[in-house]
């Protein structure tokens, strides 16, 4: 199952939706704007009632210098651990691409 936690970026539900279609996946989500960790919820309870032993939760991007972003990570990681407290739990990190780091290359002709 994948969960559209990604409540709040434009087109991020439908492209969520086409992904599960590709998989064969059932998708949980709510509307535009709706709390994540709420959708989470609804996710994990829908997978319980189902019997699914995959949940995927697609959330959105997070900046560590946006306190706010970072509380809404910590209320979805809560709501995981107290509804599925024996569970194994993996998370990932997607960064973008254009994410660049400074390094110093030095070149010697031979």
């Amino acid at each position: 199952m994948v969960v559209a936690a990604d409540t709040f970026r434009a087109a991020a539900v439908e492209q969520l939706e086409i992904w599960a279609k590709r998989a064969n996946a059932d998708i949980i989500k709510a509307k535009e704007n709706s709390d994540p960790a709420s959708v989470v919820y609804e996710g994990i309870k829908k997978a319980k009632e189902n019997n699914i032993d995959v949940v995927i939760c697609d959330t959105a991007g997070r900046l560590h210098n946006k306190k706010y972003l970072m509380d809404e990570l910590e209320k979805i990681q809560r709501v995981i651990e107290k509804e599925l407290p024996e569970a194994d739990k993996e998370s990932l990190l997607v960064i973008d691409a254009t994410t660049r780091t400074k390094c110093n290359r030095t070149s010697k002709s031979i």
